[in-house]
């Protein structure tokens, strides 16, 4: 049987705005973890990898949907990092620490999620993200 099933344009972006809000659950922003090794098998999966960075976000932390892409807000650096290591993953988080997406990071050339000018971080180095974006796909 065929999958057939298509969304509005307005459901797209209710969607991206609704995975965006998530990263906005609990008392105060959310954040992004930038994490060695590969990404664990589902959000729900506990952290793996070592912790490198933690980067803040606003709050909130995205503008609203349009086209179905939710653009991150001011992401603050991590001015020290936590540990020296390869960057492979990152898991943004809600200020409850709930795992909302996640996904691979890296340079350009790995195709990460995520993508760092250096991946090779270095402990109390800075750790920047200039932009971050989550993307519904379009189906109409």
């Amino acid at each position: 049987m065929a999958l057939a099933t298509k969304i509005s344009a307005a459901a797209r972006n209710a969607a991206v705005d609704g995975i965006a809000g998530l990263v906005d659950g609990g008392a105060g922003a959310g954040y992004i973890e930038v994490r060695t090794g590969a990404p664990p098998a589902t959000p729900a999966t506990a952290d793996s990898g070592t912790l490198l960075a933690t980067l803040p976000m606003s709050d909130p932390a995205f503008a609203a949907g349009a086209a179905g892409v939710a653009t991150a807000n001011a992401i603050t650096s991590d001015s020290s990092a936590d540990a020296t290591g390869a960057a492979g993953h990152f898991r943004a988080k809600d200020s409850n620490a709930v795992v909302v997406l996640q996904g691979t990071a890296g340079e350009a050339a790995d195709t990460p999620n995520m993508t760092f000018d250096n991946k090779n971080i270095v402990a109390t180095g800075t750790v920047a993200a200039s932009a971050f974006t989550i993307t519904v796909p379009e189906s109409e």
